[in-house]
Order: C-alpha cells, then sequence, then structure tokens
C-alpha cells in the first residue's frame, strides 16, 4: 500500500471513529456540526434528506428523542482520494433501544460518503445510508 493511501485511510478511519463516537454518545449537536458542510450539504437517511445545518439539527433531535443507547461500530470503510474529495465506503454496525417500546435492535448499514478536505480538516458533503439489514441473533 502507498504511504499516501495509508495516510488517508488512516485520517479517513478516525475523522469515521470521531463521527460515531460523537453518534453513540449523543453529544450535543455543536460537536456534530463541524464534521458537517452547510452550503451543497446532502445527508440522504432512510427517513429523510438533509441540506444544511439547520436540517441536520433538526433530524439529530427526533433521532435522540426516538433512539437510546446507540453504538456505532465501524465494520468496513474504504477511502479513495479525487484530489478535492474523498469518497468512503463504510459499513457500520448501529445498534440502538427505540424509546416508544423499549425494543434494542441492530442493523448493518452501508453508506457512501464524499468528505470535503477543508483547512479544519475533513467535512461531510454527502452521506448516502443504503441498506438496512437487521442482524441474526448469532451476529448480535
Amino acid at each position: 500500500m502507498p504511504a499516501n493511501q495509508f495516510a488517508l485511510d488512516a485520517e479517513t478511519a478516525e475523522f469515521a471513529q470521531r463521527w460515531f463516537d460523537r453518534l453513540s454518545a449523543h453529544e450535543p449537536v455543536e460537536r456534530l456540526l463541524p464534521l458537517v458542510v452547510d452550503r451543497d450539504l446532502e445527508m440522504a437517511f432512510p427517513e429523510r434528506t438533509l441540506r444544511s445545518h439547520d436540517d441536520f439539527q433538526d433530524w439529530y433531535r427526533v433521532v435522540g428523542e426516538s433512539f437510546t443507547d446507540q453504538v456505532h461500530v465501524v465494520e468496513r470503510l474504504d477511502a479513495r482520494d479525487d484530489g478535492d474529495t474523498v469518497h468512503v465506503d463504510v459499513t457500520v454496525i448501529w445498534t440502538a433501544t427505540t424509546t416508544s417500546d423499549g425494543s434494542r435492535n441492530s442493523f448493518r448499514a452501508t453508506q457512501v460518503w464524499d468528505l470535503a478536505k477543508t483547512p479544519d480538516g475533513l467535512a461531510i458533503v454527502k452521506y448516502r445510508v443504503g441498506a438496512l439489514t437487521p442482524l441474526s441473533p448469532a451476529e448480535k
């Protein structure tokens, strides 16, 4: 593996871990906003598409009310650099408790990200959640 690919993989893995750790801990939204661009944002979740920091804040509030005890575990991460953007394929295991009924569920989620290189580091520009596959009891 070329040294620059190793550095890209390490930086991207660190970014993804920080992102998912903050989501899992349901940190204040102000800790997540620097990791997301405000202009030209496109975050496509099964329930809605976000296009700004305001959209993200609203979505994050609703998710925080709907789920507790969230855990995100990165299962796979592949990054490619095209110069201005880092393209990332992520598979994450998401486990959470639904507040409405107390059920605990785990899903494998595939995601595709485009990350901008900013003076402050990487930031999400595009974020698409693909398939959400329930984990079997043996996988939990």
